[in-house]
């Protein structure tokens, strides 16, 4: 008795036998391609078992704005991070360089821009929120 040879494809449990030649016409195979385009499929074949046996099959969408906007709410909050750190060192700076008048006269100057900041990042949060809300797909 033959060994089974260990070089080539292995082979399937049910070996697909049957072949169906299918023709489409210009508009047909434009329509086609689109479809496939849309579900991210790059083998025809198995495109079209899928379509003919009710498989279902996902068509992403992706936004551009999507991203663009996270890459901005990324870029805007390592800067928040960067001015918190900094916030920090200020204090310091003042707490140890300054006398007391003048120190706290910076501070109040330092908690209004704060105040604007944090005003600034509720409407951040708003608008992330609204975003959100238009394109999460939980609505779907």
């Amino acid at each position: 008795m033959k060994e089974a040879s260990k070089v080539g494809r292995h082979t399937s449990l049910t070996p697909c036998t049957h072949c169906v030649m299918v023709r489409f016409d210009d508009l047909e195979w434009d329509k086609l391609l689109g479809m496939m385009d849309k579900a991210d499929e790059k083998i025809k074949a198995t495109f079209i078992k899928q379509i003919i046996f009710g498989k279902p099959f996902k068509v992403l969408v992706t936004d551009k704005s999507l991203a663009v906007y996270c890459a901005k709410l990324s870029e805007f909050f390592s800067q928040f991070r960067t001015v918190g750190v900094n916030y920090n060192l200020i204090v310091k700076e003042l707490r140890s360089e300054f006398s007391e008048k003048k120190a706290l006269q910076y501070l109040y100057k330092l908690e209004k821009a704060t105040v604007e900041m944090a005003k600034i990042l509720a409407e951040v949060k708003a608008l992330t929120v609204r975003f959100d809300e238009a394109w999460s797909q939980k609505q779907q």
